[in-house]
């Protein structure tokens, strides 16, 4: 009689890896032999659980940054009115066309009227402006939309012509500073493009990512030159016919509208 064979049963491998205080040394055969035709061993291996982990820490680490920009006076506080009030105690005669028409450039570009001392102007503006701006209250239903940016995801940065100190402290009053992480105002720079540019650097993301939240046709004309859509909201110093003309993305009629016209444009679901 011919002697029985032995019938060799397969054996199973299990690839982990080896920690040392944490840090993974790399891939290791561990060789476990389990009968052919038997269950499958329980537990989980180390291998796809650091798969895991690791792809998890890399999504985290690589999620993208998502930005809105608020301008601050006419969007989250009416100030317009404010403001030529201010500028009329400078120039008596002034007119309010005359200040909408200025703000249909950047208001550094020009002056306002052109036998005025800009100097003198400014420092008493912002002397004024600091004090005046602190006892008005944010447009009602400001702080709902801010919050409903934040829950989708999203960064808001302030840039603003008007001085840093008194919008950081309208914010803190109102308890609204925890849901901006930037503010941008004059003392960066006088151009709103170049601080469309540094959020454009600075946060990683293209000009089509974001979207610029205005109420004048200058801040419209600056964001189009860096490619950035704007939605333009009629509370402010302009008309919905006037930033219409002049190429605004999508008209807000009311706070809520905001969130609407963001979700347009950056065909959010």
């Amino acid at each position: 009689m011919l002697a029985q064979r032995e019938i060799l049963k397969p054996v199973v491998l299990n690839f982990g890896f080896c920690y040392n205080r944490g840090q993974s040394l790399g891939p290791i055969a561990q060789l476990v032999a389990r009968p052919h035709g038997m269950g499958k061993v329980r537990g989980s291996s180390p291998l796809g659980s650091t798969f895991a982990k690791a792809s998890a820490d890399k999504s985290t680490t690589m999620k993208k940054n998502k930005v809105i920009i608020f301008d601050f006076d006419g969007v989250i506080v009416s100030s317009c009115r404010m403001s030529f009030e201010i500028n009329r105690e400078i120039i008596t005669d002034l007119e309010y066309f005359e200040i909408q028409n200025w703000g249909e450039g950047n208001v550094y570009g020009r002056k306002l009227r052109e036998n005025i001392d800009e100097v003198k102007q400014d420092e008493y503006y912002f002397q004024e402006y600091s004090q005046r701006v602190i006892v008005l209250e944010p447009v009602e239903g400001m702080e709902e939309i801010l919050k409903k940016i934040n829950r989708l995801g999203y960064k808001i940065v302030i840039v603003s012509s008007s001085n840093r100190e008194s919008i950081e402290s309208f914010l803190k009053k109102y308890l609204l500073d925890k849901y901006f992480v930037e503010i941008m105002a004059k003392d960066i720079h006088t151009s709103k493009v170049e601080k469309f540019k540094l959020i454009l650097k600075k946060y990683k993301i293209k000009a089509k990512e974001t979207v610029m939240v205005t109420d004048t046709v200058g801040d419209v004309k600056e964001a189009k030159e860096v490619k950035i859509k704007s939605i333009g909201v009629i509370w402010g110093l302009h008309e919905a016919e006037r930033l219409e003309k002049n190429g605004v993305d999508f008209v807000a009629e009311k706070p809520e509208d905001i969130v609407t016209g963001m979700k347009k444009l950056l065909a959010l679901n």
